[in-house]
């Protein structure tokens, strides 16, 4: 049952969660409770998966969840990339710790098995989503503010279809391709010089942020695929 409220908790938090919804929640209380009812709908959803009658458990966790969420927006307001930083990691360690003591006061008896497949799936999710959350917030705090843009601003999908593709190549041991996959977003125009062809890259384009990301999503390939094939 944990494995499936993380889950959902990933879904609900982060995958579902898009640039729209992470503003509306930034300005706004009618943002956080919406966001909290979609984690909600997420959690139950994947409760009755499991274990249909569960879900009273399933709506505390949704109802604790949007209830941190609408005192963090309320009562804390950090401007410092760091203290940035320090909150994102408290905020989930509270969420991840108030998931795990509902499971186990619950007194669940349901056993699941997560077969490999399913495993990875979660671990693609959460080394894609969370860590690239977690990865935004430690490069603005280590680089300044001008390394990567705020949560909720900047393309969202884009770049996590680059981090997949990359992952997938470096799941199928083509990882030095990996450049290729980042070029087409990051070229500014080609210009040719005789024989020679240059070329102009964006210069808006926050590296520190694309590198890391890049490194995750190589790492995240190679984990796999030691994870899927290995006998």
């Amino acid at each position: 049952m944990f494995t499936m409220m993380l889950l959902a908790h990933v879904l609900g938090d982060y995958v579902l969660q898009f640039n729209a919804l992470a503003r509306w929640k930034a300005r706004s209380p009618i943002g956080v409770l919406a966001h909290g009812l979609l984690v909600t709908v997420m959690t139950v959803v994947c409760a009755l998966v499991i274990v249909p009658g569960w879900w009273p458990y399933a709506l505390l966790i949704g109802a604790i969840h949007t209830l941190i969420d609408l005192v963090r927006s309320q009562l804390i307001v950090v401007t410092h990339p760091a203290l940035e930083l320090l909150w994102y990691l408290a905020d989930q360690c509270i969420h991840l710790v108030t998931i795990a003591l509902v499971v186990f006061l619950s007194g669940v008896q349901a056993q699941t098995t997560v077969m490999r497949g399913s495993g990875a799936v979660l671990t693609v999710l959460i080394l894609l989503q969370p860590a690239w959350v977690l990865l935004r917030f430690v490069v603005r705090a280590v680089w300044g503010t001008a390394a990567a843009p705020p949560l909720g601003a900047g393309d969202k999908v884009a770049p996590m279809v680059e981090r997949l593709l990359i992952a997938g190549l470096a799941f199928a041991e083509y990882g030095y391709l990996a450049p290729l996959i980042l070029l087409p977003r990051r070229l500014a125009r080609l210009h040719r010089d005789g024989g020679a062809v240059i070329i102009y890259l964006n210069e808006t384009t926050h590296w520190a942020e694309t590198l890391l990301g890049m490194t995750l999503a190589l790492a995240l390939g190679s984990l796999l695929r030691f994870w899927l094939l290995s006998p």
